[in-house]
């Protein structure tokens, strides 16, 4: 008997190691900046934002974050290609947002939750998806982005020349 409950204590102490190694692998998810930070960072380093329009009450807000921006798969690509920044709107909880979220919300057309958009931190031109169906098609839109992105900030140099001024 004291051989049996040895090799169970054994069993379940490797089985717990085995499951608390895996969450301590796992990175806890994107580090998403406030605003002034994102911004700053990416005007220093030249990467496009990627910004996360959320809200609390919003359950597709929440599986995109659970299943993309927590998944060791996506996070170190995020991380590498955007200076992501989680914008969390608290109109319905508060009433009012805090005026830097309010006006990046305006500044956006924001037009439902979840809204992801890539721009530079000059915002010149922006590309967005909204609403979140899966990991893959999310996946899709981030990889398209930045060039879809480069195409959106061409065309509008163009139409900023043919009437005169440049941004």
């Amino acid at each position: 008997m004291n051989r049996r409950l040895l090799t169970t204590f054994v069993g379940l102490t490797v089985s717990l190691f085995t499951i608390l190694s895996a969450f301590a692998a796992d990175p806890p998810g994107v580090h998403f900046r406030t605003i002034d930070d994102g911004f700053a960072e990416a005007r220093a380093t030249g990467k496009p934002l990627l910004l996360f329009f959320t809200a609390d009450w919003c359950p597709p807000c929440h599986s995109l974050e659970l299943e993309f921006f927590h998944s060791s798969h996506f996070v170190k690509g995020i991380e590498a290609d955007f200076v992501p920044v989680k914008v969390v709107d608290r109109t319905r909880e508060d009433g009012r947002n805090a005026p830097d979220v309010q006006a990046l919300l305006k500044d956006v057309h924001l037009t439902g939750f979840p809204t992801l958009v890539v721009m530079h931190a000059g915002g010149i031109a922006a590309v967005r998806n909204v609403g979140y169906s899966d990991r893959s098609a999310t996946l899709s839109f981030l990889r398209e982005a930045a060039s879809r992105l480069e195409a959106a900030e061409r065309k509008q140099r163009r139409a900023a020349a043919n009437q005169g001024h440049l941004p």
